[in-house]
């Protein structure tokens, strides 16, 4: 496909917008415009930003290629469907859908009707964690990572537990990673007005052997976004919010050698090496991921199923907490 991908956007809330105004910019796109069963909030959006406000799913579908879905998460797989089975390649915000039979209905008509379907997972396109994933890809054996994302209490979100709207995103991170199917599922979480719903720990243990877990808190008085994996040879700790990188090297330090009893031979020297990462918006590179793959017909970072099975954990998770 060389010509320019005509997408639109169906959600016009926070997100639908960013996609929107992302789309506007982005090469090898003519964006056409949105919608939302809210028309008034559609019309809004399309004036700020000079595009068309759709008036139905089907005057999208006549003029489109592509469309980003960001409408509510529980219309994910109604919107999905209605797409994929015209052949219209989707990018659906995370999560996938809310069930797992709507996931696999997703899955099953983007194959059926060879269309891509990507989803949302924006974390994947951090630029720290893109390069992470350059590093742990040249044989370094992973022993075990952990997670953090801590935020202040908000009123974005209030419809689902932190689990599903905050440890989502590093759990798919983690995913991808270890590059194994899952073992187990631990989690406990602190029991707080809004049902122990706002800060959750979890313990994932991999087939591998890998062990990983992740803290997601709207409770935390700080934003933290932070990634930490123990290899056989180093620690890396990636910084989302900063979109830095930095490796610790562990190795003997040859001035506590010599003359010294073998117990107390060992002295330990840490090397911190802070790696240049160029800076970039995430949902941009999203965005632009996502063209690149329906234009040359190749399969995204982010599947449908991939997006499946880091909502199995979070489902355990959940299970677990009886949430």
């Amino acid at each position: 496909m060389s010509e320019n991908l005509k997408v639109a956007v169906i959600g016009t809330g926070i997100m639908g917008g960013f996609h929107a105004t992302n789309y506007v910019a982005l090469k090898g796109v003519d964006f056409v415009g949105v919608y939302d069963i809210n028309q008034e909030a559609a019309k809004n959006l399309a004036e700020r930003i000079g595009c068309k406000a759709f008036s139905s799913y089907e005057e999208v579908m006549n003029e489109v290629d592509a469309v980003s879905i960001a409408a509510t998460s529980v219309a994910h797989a109604e919107i999905g469907l209605k797409f994929l089975n015209k052949g219209i390649h989707c990018l659906i915000e995370k999560p996938l859908a809310t069930t797992p039979e709507d996931c696999e209905k997703l899955i099953k008509a983007a194959k059926d009707n060879n269309a891509i379907l990507m989803v949302g997972h924006v974390e994947r396109f951090n630029p720290a964690i893109i390069e992470l994933s350059k590093i742990l890809e040249k044989d370094t054996d992973v022993k075990a990572i952990s997670a953090r994302r801590m935020s202040a209490a908000s009123g974005r979100i209030t419809d689902v537990d932190v689990a599903m709207d905050l440890m989502i995103h590093d759990v798919e991170v983690i995913m991808s990673l270890v590059k194994s199917n899952v073992k187990s599922v631990k989690a406990s979480a602190v029991k707080t007005d809004n049902a122990g719903k706002d800060y959750i720990t979890a313990l994932i243990e991999f087939e591998n052997g890998v062990l990983a877990d992740a803290t997601a808190s709207r409770i935390t008085s700080n934003r933290i976004r932070t990634l930490g994996v123990t290899t056989d040879s180093a620690y890396i700790e990636a910084d989302y919010i900063n979109q830095k990188l930095f490796v610790h090297n562990q190795g003997r330090n040859p001035l506590m050698h010599g003359g010294l009893p073998e117990w107390m031979s060992y002295g330990v020297e840490v090397s911190t090496e802070r790696l240049f990462i160029r800076n970039d918006q995430p949902l941009g590179l999203e965005l632009a991921h996502f063209v690149d793959c329906v234009k040359n017909n190749v399969t995204p970072k982010t599947t449908g199923e991939s997006a499946y099975e880091a909502l199995k954990v979070i489902w355990a998770i959940q299970k677990e907490l009886g949430l």
